[in-house]
């Protein structure tokens, strides 16, 4: 249980932590430009690495994401699920309430962490910061100079000084080695 709950301190400090310190594909938080279109769906179902493009053995981290918006309406569902082959798994899911594509081309999901479920390996699943629901966001970047997909993936933490804000973009924090992200106009 206690490996568990360092695993979560560890992997929310590395994603808070890559973050504030990625490259040039990720920029500083910017307001988008929403697309004057009233209509965008997003649908994603992407396998994530922060370490970098390749495999990551002994984790497993995805994100899935059904979005859209129709006449101004924001809707939709994103779970961020985190597998630690040796210590349990981490979910968050939040509801989204605000889908954008910037001039750039990157769409960005936002909304309140709905909850936080934990479950330790062999233990039993556990609501963690229950009660709390901070603004969490992913952007999916397009494909870089180095044919790199990359996604930015955090949520508002006083405590890692990371805050979210609500349509804001994301920096790029991760890498996608596999799945897709499909936006329909």
């Amino acid at each position: 249980m206690q490996k568990l709950t360092t695993a979560i301190a560890l992997t929310t400090a590395a994603v808070a932590l890559a973050a504030g310190t990625a490259g040039p594909a990720a920029a500083a938080p910017a307001t988008p430009t929403p697309l004057p279109a009233q209509h965008l769906a997003l649908h994603s179902w992407t396998l994530l690495n922060e370490h970098g493009p390749g495999p990551n053995p002994g984790e497993r981290l995805t994100a899935q994401v059904s979005a859209r918006t129709v006449d101004g309406h924001t809707r939709g569902h994103v779970v961020v699920q985190h597998v630690f082959e040796k210590t349990g798994t981490i979910r968050a899911e939040f509801d989204v309430d605000c889908l954008t594509v910037d001039g750039n081309g990157a769409v960005t999901v936002t909304g309140p962490i709905s909850q936080i479920v934990v479950t330790p390996l062999g233990g039993k699943p556990y609501l963690f910061e229950e009660g709390q629901h901070p603004e969490a966001g992913l952007t999916f970047y397009p494909t870089d100079e180095q044919h790199q997909r990359r996604v930015g993936w955090d949520r508002t933490n006083p405590q890692m000084h990371s805050e979210v804000v609500k349509c804001g973009t994301v920096p790029a924090s991760l890498w996608v080695i596999d799945g897709g992200t499909f936006l329909r106009r």
